[in-house]
């Protein structure tokens, strides 16, 4: 019996043990039994999957254009991949629409790979979703070529330095972009933690956090505290209209809280199945009503909480300007929504502790518009952690949040000034994270990354946490 989030998978480093994970967690099934992936799971993944267009090479070229990073292996050579790809390789398979890369999985899967899937929708599906191609004809120099990621993975040395962030931040398998009217549909923003290798838009808590900016903003709008009702039906209406909302945990408080729960009576008799990490995923996405009450005093302890932001936020209160029965309302309103059923709500379990050993700010250069496009950075550099935070991009975001909420009537009691609110609430929003990488970060180096489109990035030191 494992009483762990990470499954035994022999002697795999930890976060390679939770990106397996959550690959199971993410991959579906055709009624024939052919293995696939969602076009937004694929976005997220860095250097760790190879993407693999199976088209024809004026396809690439064409008005779909190419996922930036893919290899092109021809369907007639796909075959071939099973002497060429360790089985346990995560490998995803992608073309125009599904037929070519469903067949080629199903081939693939029948012999031995284990980590194969197609992306379903096809290149289709990712524009649909606001996610961006190339039609770079580079690309045919590389027929049946398979990249290598041995000089991209190799850790820097003690200290991360601006050549490091470059080359990081040119790397198209490194940064994922989409169009900014997407983003606020598809709810890409996660928490600056450098321990989740996706690409994000990175924000203190991530979501989360973002709705406890704005509802702590509100109450000083307000002059008075929200009542948990009043939380849980803003959060309610805020899925209604921006849809996904991202929370992570951590191995480490998860499995405190497994061994807290397995000491607690009142789970006597509903844990006997729930050993290992995905039943545990299970259990915790959909609990047995009878428990509802015990998981959410868990949920609350400081220890079981993986977020350093969230967890800060509710036993350092008063330094992050917030309250901590607010912090707590946030978070149990988030559970009860989730066990309701509510799909857009997200946990995600990060591996280890923390050590990031730099700060990225994303910037992007220009007026932000409605056509822009923004890059989702992977806070893994090479094999070093660093913290990524999009200080535009979120300011953007949180004034959306801040027209959202002024609109809430029924809660507010009348006309609120949206501009007001979102100027609180980017107070609040830089104390927070100065609170939390001051915790966190102290005195690691910070480095501004300036995009310029998609072609030219650049890259400053911006300072050091703390000083």
């Amino acid at each position: 019996m494992t009483d762990s989030l990470i499954p035994p998978i022999g002697a795999v480093p930890q976060p390679e043990r939770m990106f397996r994970v959550n690959w199971v967690a993410n991959l579906k099934r055709t009624p024939s039994g052919v293995p696939f992936v969602t076009a937004d799971f694929t976005a997220k993944q860095g250097r760790r999957v190879r993407i693999i267009d199976v088209r024809a090479a004026d396809e690439l070229t064409g008005a779909l254009g190419y996922i930036p990073g893919s290899d092109w292996i021809p369907l007639d050579r796909v075959a071939g991949l099973v002497d060429r790809v360790d089985r346990d390789e995560p490998v995803i398979l992608i073309s125009g629409g599904e037929e070519r890369s469903h067949d080629a999985a199903a081939m693939l899967a029948k012999r031995g790979m284990r980590f194969v899937a197609f992306m379903v929708g096809g290149l289709m599906s990712w524009r649909d979703l606001g996610y961006s191609t190339t039609r770079d004809p580079s690309i045919l120099d590389r027929e049946d070529q398979l990249r290598s990621n041995d000089a991209v993975l190799e850790p820097p040395s003690e200290d991360v330095t601006a050549a490091h962030v470059q080359k990081h931040v040119g790397d198209r398998l490194s940064v994922r972009w989409i169009k900014l009217p997407a983003l606020l549909v598809r709810g890409l923003v996660s928490c600056v933690d450098g321990r989740d290798d996706s690409g994000v838009v990175g924000s203190p808590g991530g979501d989360a956090g973002e709705l406890l900016v704005g509802l702590r903003a509100l109450e000083k709008m307000l002059r008075r505290d929200l009542s948990e009702a009043e939380v849980g039906t803003l959060l309610a209406r805020r899925l209604d209209v921006f849809g996904r909302f991202y929370m992570h945990t951590d191995v480490d408080a998860s499995n405190v809280a497994i061994k807290a729960m397995r000491a607690d009576p009142r789970f006597e008799g509903f844990l006997s199945d729930v050993n290992e990490a995905l039943e545990w995923r299970r259990f915790l996405a959909s609990p047995p009503r009878e428990v509802r009450t015990a998981l959410l005093e868990h949920s609350l302890e400081p220890s079981h909480i993986g977020c350093g932001h969230l967890r800060l936020a509710l036993t350092r209160s008063k330094e992050y300007d917030t309250r901590e029965a607010l912090v707590a309302a946030v978070l149990r309103s988030f559970h009860q929504k989730r066990w309701e059923g509510a799909p857009e709500l997200e946990v995600v379990a990060l591996a280890g502790g923390h050590t990031e050993r730099a700060v990225i700010n994303v910037r992007i250069a220009g007026p932000m518009m409605p056509f822009s496009r923004i890059p989702l950075v992977s806070p893994a550099v090479g094999g070093a952690q660093v913290f990524v935070h999009h200080p535009r991009v979120t300011s953007y975001l949180r004034e959306q949040l801040a027209h959202f909420l002024a609109m809430q009537t029924d809660v507010t009691g009348g006309a609120l000034d949206a501009s007001e609110l979102h100027v609180e609430m980017e107070r609040l929003g830089g104390l927070q994270l100065g609170r939390t990488l001051g915790a966190l970060a102290k005195g690691l180096p910070i480095y501004d990354v300036t995009f310029h489109g998609e072609e030219r990035v650049e890259v400053t030191l911006g300072g050091v946490v703390g000083e």
